[in-house]
Protein backbone atom coordinates (compact mmCIF):
# COMPACT_ATOMS: atom_id res chain seq x y z
CA UNK A 1 0.00 0.00 0.00
CA UNK A 2 2.89 2.33 0.80
CA UNK A 3 0.99 4.87 2.94
CA UNK A 4 2.90 6.05 6.02
CA UNK A 5 1.02 7.21 9.12
CA UNK A 6 2.57 9.89 11.36
CA UNK A 7 5.86 9.20 9.56
CA UNK A 8 6.25 6.00 11.51
CA UNK A 9 3.85 3.23 10.44
CA UNK A 10 4.03 2.06 6.82
CA UNK A 11 0.85 0.24 5.79
CA UNK A 12 1.58 -3.02 3.95
CA UNK A 13 -1.80 -4.70 3.34
CA UNK A 14 -5.33 -4.99 4.65
CA UNK A 15 -5.76 -7.77 7.21
CA UNK A 16 -9.50 -7.55 7.74
CA UNK A 17 -12.64 -5.47 7.82
CA UNK A 18 -15.13 -5.17 10.65
CA UNK A 19 -17.91 -3.04 12.03
CA UNK A 20 -15.45 -1.27 14.32
CA UNK A 21 -13.02 -0.46 11.47
CA UNK A 22 -10.34 -1.82 9.17
CA UNK A 23 -7.18 -3.56 10.37
CA UNK A 24 -3.89 -3.17 8.43
CA UNK A 25 -0.56 -4.93 8.60
CA UNK A 26 2.08 -2.24 8.99
CA UNK A 27 5.81 -1.83 9.54
CA UNK A 28 7.07 0.25 12.41
CA UNK A 29 9.92 1.90 10.53
CA UNK A 30 11.51 3.21 13.74
CA UNK A 31 11.68 -0.15 15.54
CA UNK A 32 11.69 -2.33 12.40
CA UNK A 33 8.87 -4.62 13.51
CA UNK A 34 5.49 -5.68 12.14
CA UNK A 35 2.41 -4.30 13.88
CA UNK A 36 -1.35 -4.29 13.36
CA UNK A 37 -2.91 -0.86 12.88
CA UNK A 38 -6.65 -0.61 13.47
CA UNK A 39 -8.66 2.31 12.15
CA UNK A 40 -11.29 3.06 14.83
CA UNK A 41 -14.64 4.35 13.65
CA UNK A 42 -15.72 7.29 15.80
CA UNK A 43 -12.41 7.48 17.59
CA UNK A 44 -11.76 6.54 21.19
CA UNK A 45 -11.83 8.47 24.42
CA UNK A 46 -8.76 8.90 26.59
CA UNK A 47 -10.39 6.61 29.15
CA UNK A 48 -10.75 3.85 26.58
CA UNK A 49 -7.16 4.20 25.41
CA UNK A 50 -5.95 4.12 29.00
CA UNK A 51 -7.96 0.98 29.69
CA UNK A 52 -6.64 -0.72 26.55
CA UNK A 53 -3.05 0.05 27.48
CA UNK A 54 -3.63 -1.31 30.99
CA UNK A 55 -4.82 -4.69 29.69
CA UNK A 56 -1.78 -6.94 30.05
CA UNK A 57 -2.39 -10.64 29.56
CA UNK A 58 -0.73 -13.32 27.46
CA UNK A 59 -4.08 -14.01 25.84
CA UNK A 60 -4.63 -10.41 24.73
CA UNK A 61 -2.76 -8.41 22.06
CA UNK A 62 -0.32 -5.80 23.38
CA UNK A 63 -1.29 -2.17 22.70
CA UNK A 64 1.68 -0.07 21.49
CA UNK A 65 0.29 3.29 20.43
CA UNK A 66 -2.77 5.45 19.77
CA UNK A 67 -2.92 8.50 17.52
CA UNK A 68 -5.16 10.49 15.20
CA UNK A 69 -4.42 11.66 11.69
CA UNK A 70 -6.61 13.53 9.24
CA UNK A 71 -9.59 13.24 11.57
CA UNK A 72 -9.26 9.44 11.95
CA UNK A 73 -8.21 7.50 15.04
CA UNK A 74 -5.73 4.62 14.84
CA UNK A 75 -4.77 2.00 17.39
CA UNK A 76 -1.40 0.25 17.04
CA UNK A 77 -1.19 -3.24 18.54
CA UNK A 78 0.77 -6.47 18.41
CA UNK A 79 0.64 -8.35 15.11
CA UNK A 80 -0.38 -11.96 15.72
CA UNK A 81 0.84 -14.54 13.21
CA UNK A 82 -1.42 -17.54 12.80
CA UNK A 83 -5.04 -18.25 11.86
CA UNK A 84 -8.43 -17.60 13.36
CA UNK A 85 -10.42 -20.42 14.93
CA UNK A 86 -12.89 -20.03 12.07
CA UNK A 87 -10.13 -20.72 9.53
CA UNK A 88 -9.05 -23.74 11.57
CA UNK A 89 -12.61 -25.14 11.60
CA UNK A 90 -13.02 -24.58 7.87
CA UNK A 91 -9.83 -26.57 7.30
CA UNK A 92 -10.17 -29.34 9.89
CA UNK A 93 -13.98 -29.40 10.45
CA UNK A 94 -13.65 -30.11 14.16
CA UNK A 95 -11.24 -29.79 17.08
CA UNK A 96 -10.15 -32.90 18.96
CA UNK A 97 -11.59 -33.22 22.44
CA UNK A 98 -8.33 -32.78 24.35
CA UNK A 99 -7.30 -29.74 22.28
CA UNK A 100 -10.75 -28.16 22.56
CA UNK A 101 -10.66 -28.47 26.35
CA UNK A 102 -7.16 -27.01 26.42
CA UNK A 103 -8.24 -23.98 24.37
CA UNK A 104 -11.33 -23.54 26.53
CA UNK A 105 -9.14 -23.41 29.63
CA UNK A 106 -7.08 -20.68 27.96
CA UNK A 107 -10.25 -18.71 27.21
CA UNK A 108 -11.35 -19.13 30.83
CA UNK A 109 -8.15 -17.53 32.07
CA UNK A 110 -8.49 -14.64 29.58
CA UNK A 111 -12.10 -13.93 30.54
CA UNK A 112 -11.37 -14.30 34.23
CA UNK A 113 -8.80 -11.52 33.82
CA UNK A 114 -11.31 -9.33 31.95
CA UNK A 115 -14.18 -9.97 34.34
CA UNK A 116 -12.04 -9.27 37.41
CA UNK A 117 -11.29 -5.75 36.17
CA UNK A 118 -12.93 -2.72 37.80
CA UNK A 119 -15.13 -2.06 35.96
CA UNK A 120 -15.52 -5.54 34.51
CA UNK A 121 -14.70 -5.80 30.81
CA UNK A 122 -17.48 -7.83 29.18
CA UNK A 123 -16.45 -8.95 25.72
CA UNK A 124 -19.99 -9.67 24.37
CA UNK A 125 -18.94 -10.86 20.88
CA UNK A 126 -16.98 -14.08 21.32
CA UNK A 127 -16.96 -16.17 18.14
CA UNK A 128 -14.38 -18.19 16.17
CA UNK A 129 -13.55 -15.16 14.01
CA UNK A 130 -12.30 -13.25 17.07
CA UNK A 131 -10.04 -16.02 18.39
CA UNK A 132 -6.54 -16.19 16.96
CA UNK A 133 -4.49 -19.38 17.07
CA UNK A 134 -0.80 -18.54 17.22
CA UNK A 135 1.87 -20.63 15.57
CA UNK A 136 2.76 -22.19 18.93
CA UNK A 137 -0.87 -23.33 19.39
CA UNK A 138 -1.88 -20.82 22.06
CA UNK A 139 -4.82 -18.43 21.75
CA UNK A 140 -5.20 -14.67 21.55
CA UNK A 141 -8.50 -12.83 21.91
CA UNK A 142 -8.72 -9.97 19.43
CA UNK A 143 -11.08 -7.03 18.71
CA UNK A 144 -11.61 -5.58 22.18
CA UNK A 145 -12.94 -2.23 20.98
CA UNK A 146 -16.62 -2.87 21.68
CA UNK A 147 -15.88 -4.40 25.09
CA UNK A 148 -13.78 -1.40 26.14
CA UNK A 149 -16.38 1.13 24.98
CA UNK A 150 -19.02 -0.69 27.00
CA UNK A 151 -16.79 -0.83 30.08
CA UNK A 152 -16.17 2.91 29.82
CA UNK A 153 -19.89 3.67 29.50
CA UNK A 154 -19.74 4.99 25.94
CA UNK A 155 -21.91 2.26 24.38
CA UNK A 156 -25.35 3.54 23.48
CA UNK A 157 -28.31 1.38 24.58
CA UNK A 158 -29.69 1.15 21.04
CA UNK A 159 -26.41 -0.26 19.65
CA UNK A 160 -26.24 -4.04 20.10
CA UNK A 161 -22.93 -5.85 19.86
CA UNK A 162 -22.94 -9.59 19.27
CA UNK A 163 -23.37 -12.35 16.71
CA UNK A 164 -26.47 -14.48 16.19
CA UNK A 165 -26.04 -18.01 17.46
CA UNK A 166 -23.36 -17.10 20.01
CA UNK A 167 -25.32 -14.61 22.14
CA UNK A 168 -28.12 -15.31 24.63
CA UNK A 169 -31.56 -13.83 23.96
CA UNK A 170 -31.15 -11.55 26.95
CA UNK A 171 -28.25 -9.77 25.26
CA UNK A 172 -30.54 -8.39 22.56
CA UNK A 173 -33.03 -7.03 25.12
CA UNK A 174 -30.98 -5.81 28.08
CA UNK A 175 -28.49 -2.96 27.46
CA UNK A 176 -26.67 -3.72 30.73
CA UNK A 177 -23.77 -6.08 30.44
CA UNK A 178 -23.50 -9.38 32.28
CA UNK A 179 -20.59 -11.79 32.61
CA UNK A 180 -23.03 -14.65 31.87
CA UNK A 181 -23.18 -13.38 28.27
CA UNK A 182 -19.52 -14.28 27.76
CA UNK A 183 -20.01 -17.65 29.48
CA UNK A 184 -22.91 -18.42 27.12
CA UNK A 185 -20.77 -17.55 24.09
CA UNK A 186 -17.94 -19.73 25.44
CA UNK A 187 -20.35 -22.67 25.64
CA UNK A 188 -21.47 -22.15 22.04
CA UNK A 189 -17.89 -21.82 20.77
CA UNK A 190 -16.97 -24.97 22.71
CA UNK A 191 -19.89 -26.84 21.13
CA UNK A 192 -18.82 -25.72 17.65
CA UNK A 193 -15.24 -26.81 18.29
CA UNK A 194 -16.35 -30.32 19.31
CA UNK A 195 -18.99 -30.83 16.61
CA UNK A 196 -18.07 -28.50 13.75
CA UNK A 197 -21.70 -27.30 13.64
CA UNK A 198 -22.21 -23.54 13.22
CA UNK A 199 -24.99 -22.54 15.69
CA UNK A 200 -26.51 -20.05 13.24
CA UNK A 201 -26.65 -22.41 10.23
CA UNK A 202 -28.82 -25.46 9.37
CA UNK A 203 -30.10 -27.52 11.08
CA UNK A 204 -30.37 -24.65 13.65
CA UNK A 205 -30.74 -27.12 16.52
CA UNK A 206 -28.09 -28.16 18.99
CA UNK A 207 -27.99 -31.94 19.11
CA UNK A 208 -26.31 -33.86 21.90
CA UNK A 209 -22.55 -34.31 21.53
CA UNK A 210 -23.03 -38.08 21.40
CA UNK A 211 -25.12 -37.63 18.24
CA UNK A 212 -21.99 -36.33 16.51
CA UNK A 213 -19.36 -38.48 18.21
CA UNK A 214 -20.07 -41.07 20.89
CA UNK A 215 -16.45 -41.01 22.02
CA UNK A 216 -16.82 -37.48 23.43
CA UNK A 217 -17.02 -37.49 27.23
CA UNK A 218 -20.60 -37.15 28.48
CA UNK A 219 -19.54 -34.64 31.13
CA UNK A 220 -18.73 -32.11 28.40
CA UNK A 221 -22.40 -32.17 27.34
CA UNK A 222 -23.35 -31.21 30.89
CA UNK A 223 -20.76 -28.40 30.90
CA UNK A 224 -22.14 -26.95 27.64
CA UNK A 225 -25.71 -27.12 28.98
CA UNK A 226 -24.64 -25.25 32.10
CA UNK A 227 -22.94 -22.55 30.00
CA UNK A 228 -25.94 -22.03 27.73
CA UNK A 229 -28.73 -22.39 30.29
CA UNK A 230 -31.37 -19.66 30.00
CA UNK A 231 -31.85 -19.79 33.77
CA UNK A 232 -28.91 -18.12 35.47
CA UNK A 233 -29.41 -20.15 38.63
CA UNK A 234 -28.76 -23.36 36.67
CA UNK A 235 -25.65 -22.10 34.89
CA UNK A 236 -22.13 -21.17 35.93
CA UNK A 237 -21.92 -17.95 37.90
CA UNK A 238 -18.35 -17.25 36.84
CA UNK A 239 -15.65 -18.49 34.50
CA UNK A 240 -13.86 -19.82 37.59
CA UNK A 241 -16.63 -22.40 38.00
CA UNK A 242 -16.42 -23.23 34.30
CA UNK A 243 -12.66 -23.68 34.53
CA UNK A 244 -13.03 -25.98 37.54
CA UNK A 245 -15.58 -28.11 35.68
CA UNK A 246 -13.29 -28.40 32.64
CA UNK A 247 -10.32 -29.40 34.79
CA UNK A 248 -12.31 -32.23 36.38
CA UNK A 249 -14.42 -33.39 33.45
CA UNK A 250 -12.53 -36.70 33.24
CA UNK A 251 -12.74 -37.42 36.95
CA UNK A 252 -15.39 -39.82 38.25
CA UNK A 253 -16.15 -40.95 41.78
CA UNK A 254 -14.92 -44.39 42.79
CA UNK A 255 -18.46 -45.86 43.07
CA UNK A 256 -19.28 -44.56 39.59
CA UNK A 257 -16.04 -45.98 38.17
CA UNK A 258 -16.83 -49.34 39.79
CA UNK A 259 -20.37 -49.35 38.38
CA UNK A 260 -19.11 -48.45 34.91
CA UNK A 261 -16.63 -51.34 35.06
CA UNK A 262 -19.32 -53.77 36.24
CA UNK A 263 -21.67 -52.76 33.40
CA UNK A 264 -18.95 -53.24 30.80
CA UNK A 265 -18.02 -56.62 32.26
CA UNK A 266 -21.65 -57.85 32.26
CA UNK A 267 -22.15 -56.72 28.67
CA UNK A 268 -18.92 -58.42 27.62
CA UNK A 269 -19.85 -61.70 29.35
CA UNK A 270 -23.33 -61.69 27.81
CA UNK A 271 -22.08 -61.06 24.27
CA UNK A 272 -19.21 -63.55 24.67
CA UNK A 273 -21.57 -66.27 25.96
CA UNK A 274 -24.04 -65.67 23.12
CA UNK A 275 -21.22 -65.87 20.57
CA UNK A 276 -19.77 -69.01 22.12
CA UNK A 277 -23.11 -70.86 22.21
CA UNK A 278 -23.75 -69.82 18.61
CA UNK A 279 -20.37 -70.72 17.11
CA UNK A 280 -18.95 -73.61 19.17
CA UNK A 281 -21.74 -76.14 18.33
CA UNK A 282 -21.09 -75.48 14.64
CA UNK A 283 -17.40 -76.19 15.10
CA UNK A 284 -17.82 -79.42 17.07
CA UNK A 285 -20.83 -80.79 15.24
CA UNK A 286 -24.59 -80.49 15.53
CA UNK A 287 -27.37 -82.71 14.26
CA UNK A 288 -30.24 -81.57 12.05
CA UNK A 289 -32.90 -82.29 14.64
CA UNK A 290 -31.35 -79.71 16.99
CA UNK A 291 -31.85 -76.83 14.51
CA UNK A 292 -33.27 -74.29 15.19
CA UNK A 293 -33.98 -75.42 18.74
CA UNK A 294 -32.49 -76.37 21.14
CA UNK A 295 -29.41 -75.10 19.24
CA UNK A 296 -30.54 -71.44 19.37
CA UNK A 297 -32.00 -71.57 22.87
CA UNK A 298 -28.88 -70.50 24.77
CA UNK A 299 -27.66 -67.91 22.21
CA UNK A 300 -31.12 -66.33 22.23
CA UNK A 301 -31.20 -66.26 26.03
CA UNK A 302 -27.83 -64.51 26.43
CA UNK A 303 -28.54 -62.19 23.51
CA UNK A 304 -31.88 -61.15 25.00
CA UNK A 305 -30.31 -60.72 28.44
CA UNK A 306 -27.53 -58.51 27.02
CA UNK A 307 -29.98 -56.40 25.02
CA UNK A 308 -32.33 -55.82 27.98
CA UNK A 309 -29.43 -55.01 30.32
CA UNK A 310 -28.00 -52.56 27.78
CA UNK A 311 -31.34 -50.81 27.30
CA UNK A 312 -32.03 -50.49 31.03
CA UNK A 313 -28.66 -49.66 32.53
CA UNK A 314 -26.65 -48.12 29.70
CA UNK A 315 -29.13 -45.52 28.44
CA UNK A 316 -29.57 -42.44 30.62
CA UNK A 317 -31.55 -39.22 30.55
CA UNK A 318 -31.82 -36.12 32.68
CA UNK A 319 -35.00 -37.46 34.32
CA UNK A 320 -33.96 -41.01 35.29
CA UNK A 321 -31.36 -43.70 34.82
CA UNK A 322 -33.54 -46.20 32.97
CA UNK A 323 -34.58 -44.56 29.73
CA UNK A 324 -32.82 -42.40 27.19
CA UNK A 325 -34.65 -40.15 24.82
CA UNK A 326 -33.59 -40.90 21.27
CA UNK A 327 -33.12 -37.74 19.25
CA UNK A 328 -34.09 -38.23 15.62
CA UNK A 329 -33.97 -35.85 12.69
CA UNK A 330 -33.36 -35.94 8.98
CA UNK A 331 -29.74 -34.90 9.43
CA UNK A 332 -28.68 -37.93 11.42
CA UNK A 333 -29.25 -41.69 11.58
CA UNK A 334 -28.44 -43.31 14.90
CA UNK A 335 -27.08 -46.82 15.33
CA UNK A 336 -29.07 -48.44 18.14
CA UNK A 337 -27.11 -51.73 18.21
CA UNK A 338 -23.47 -52.51 18.41
CA UNK A 339 -21.91 -54.36 15.49
CA UNK A 340 -21.49 -57.63 17.42
CA UNK A 341 -25.10 -57.68 18.64
CA UNK A 342 -26.31 -56.97 15.10
CA UNK A 343 -24.18 -59.87 13.79
CA UNK A 344 -25.60 -62.26 16.38
CA UNK A 345 -29.17 -61.23 15.56
CA UNK A 346 -28.47 -61.65 11.85
CA UNK A 347 -27.07 -65.17 12.38
CA UNK A 348 -30.00 -66.25 14.56
CA UNK A 349 -32.61 -64.82 12.20
CA UNK A 350 -30.84 -66.39 9.22
CA UNK A 351 -30.94 -69.84 10.86
CA UNK A 352 -34.60 -69.43 11.75
CA UNK A 353 -35.60 -68.25 8.26
CA UNK A 354 -33.73 -71.13 6.63
CA UNK A 355 -35.82 -73.58 8.67
CA UNK A 356 -39.05 -71.78 7.73
CA UNK A 357 -38.10 -71.87 4.04
CA UNK A 358 -37.35 -75.58 4.25
CA UNK A 359 -33.61 -75.40 3.73
CA UNK A 360 -31.82 -78.55 4.95
CA UNK A 361 -28.71 -78.66 7.06
CA UNK A 362 -26.26 -81.51 6.41
CA UNK A 363 -25.37 -83.70 9.35
CA UNK A 364 -22.06 -82.86 10.94
CA UNK A 365 -19.77 -85.68 12.05
CA UNK A 366 -17.28 -83.54 13.92
CA UNK A 367 -14.17 -84.95 12.26
CA UNK A 368 -15.15 -88.64 12.45
CA UNK A 369 -13.78 -90.93 9.72
CA UNK A 370 -16.87 -91.71 7.61
CA UNK A 371 -14.87 -94.40 5.77
CA UNK A 372 -14.58 -96.47 8.94
CA UNK A 373 -17.80 -95.37 10.69
CA UNK A 374 -20.25 -96.71 8.07
CA UNK A 375 -23.25 -96.97 10.42
CA UNK A 376 -25.79 -94.11 10.33
CA UNK A 377 -28.21 -93.13 13.12
CA UNK A 378 -31.57 -91.45 12.52
CA UNK A 379 -34.40 -90.30 14.75
CA UNK A 380 -38.05 -91.29 14.44
CA UNK A 381 -38.56 -88.57 11.80
CA UNK A 382 -35.83 -89.99 9.58
CA UNK A 383 -33.40 -87.12 10.22
CA UNK A 384 -29.75 -88.05 10.42
CA UNK A 385 -28.20 -87.63 13.87
CA UNK A 386 -24.64 -87.14 14.99
CA UNK A 387 -23.04 -90.43 15.96
CA UNK A 388 -20.30 -89.92 18.53
CA UNK A 389 -18.49 -92.35 20.79
CA UNK A 390 -19.77 -92.55 24.38
CA UNK A 391 -22.47 -89.94 23.70
CA UNK A 392 -25.86 -89.88 25.47
CA UNK A 393 -28.96 -89.60 23.24
CA UNK A 394 -32.34 -88.68 24.68
CA UNK A 395 -35.46 -89.80 22.81
CA UNK A 396 -39.15 -90.10 23.58
CA UNK A 397 -39.89 -92.60 20.80
CA UNK A 398 -37.14 -94.51 19.03
CA UNK A 399 -33.67 -94.27 17.57
CA UNK A 400 -32.70 -96.47 14.62
CA UNK A 401 -29.38 -97.37 13.08
CA UNK A 402 -28.99 -97.79 9.32
CA UNK A 403 -26.31 -99.69 7.41
CA UNK A 404 -26.32 -98.45 3.79
CA UNK A 405 -25.42 -101.43 1.61
CA UNK A 406 -23.17 -99.36 -0.64
CA UNK A 407 -21.02 -98.45 2.36
CA UNK A 408 -20.46 -101.99 3.72
CA UNK A 409 -16.72 -102.68 3.92
CA UNK A 410 -17.14 -106.39 2.88
CA UNK A 411 -19.67 -108.44 0.93
CA UNK A 412 -20.65 -110.25 4.14
CA UNK A 413 -20.12 -109.00 7.67
CA UNK A 414 -21.16 -109.95 11.17
CA UNK A 415 -22.62 -107.30 13.46
CA UNK A 416 -22.76 -107.77 17.22
CA UNK A 417 -25.06 -105.57 19.34
CA UNK A 418 -24.57 -105.56 23.12
CA UNK A 419 -26.85 -103.76 25.63
CA UNK A 420 -24.84 -102.69 28.71
CA UNK A 421 -26.36 -100.98 31.77
CA UNK A 422 -24.87 -98.11 33.75
CA UNK A 423 -23.38 -100.56 36.22
CA UNK A 424 -21.67 -102.57 33.49
CA UNK A 425 -24.20 -105.44 33.43
CA UNK A 426 -24.85 -106.98 30.01
CA UNK A 427 -28.58 -107.26 29.47
CA UNK A 428 -28.54 -108.86 26.05
CA UNK A 429 -26.26 -109.65 23.15
CA UNK A 430 -27.10 -110.47 19.55
CA UNK A 431 -24.99 -111.30 16.51
CA UNK A 432 -26.32 -110.50 13.03
CA UNK A 433 -24.90 -111.61 9.67
CA UNK A 434 -25.43 -109.16 6.83
CA UNK A 435 -24.80 -109.88 3.15
CA UNK A 436 -24.81 -107.18 0.50
CA UNK A 437 -26.72 -107.90 -2.69
CA UNK A 438 -24.74 -108.02 -5.88
CA UNK A 439 -27.19 -105.76 -7.72
CA UNK A 440 -27.78 -102.65 -5.67
CA UNK A 441 -29.94 -100.94 -8.25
Amino acid sequence: MGRVLIQKYELIRLLGRGGAGNVFLALDVHLDRLVAVKEICGGASSEEVKLLKELEHTGLPVIFDYFTEQGKAFLVMEYIEGMTLRQFLLKHKRVKEAQAVKWMLELCRIFQYLHDRHPAVIYRDLKPENIMIKQDGTLKLIDLGGAVRFACGRETPDLCVGTAGYCPKEQWKNPRGDTSWDIYAMGMVFYEMLTGEHPAKPPYTRLALAAHDKSIAGTLEKIIRSCTSEKKTEGYQSVVQLEKALLGYRKMSLPLQFWQAVKKMILFVGIFAASAYLILPLLFGISENQIPFPYLKKPFFFLLFTFIFHRIFCHHSKKNNYLRRQEKNIWLTRKNFSGLISLLIFCCLGTWMSVILGMTFPAVYAGEDTGRLWVEMRDDCGRKMLLKDDAVYVTDNCVRFELPAQRLPDEKISLQMIAVGEGGDIYSSRIFHIRAQEDLN
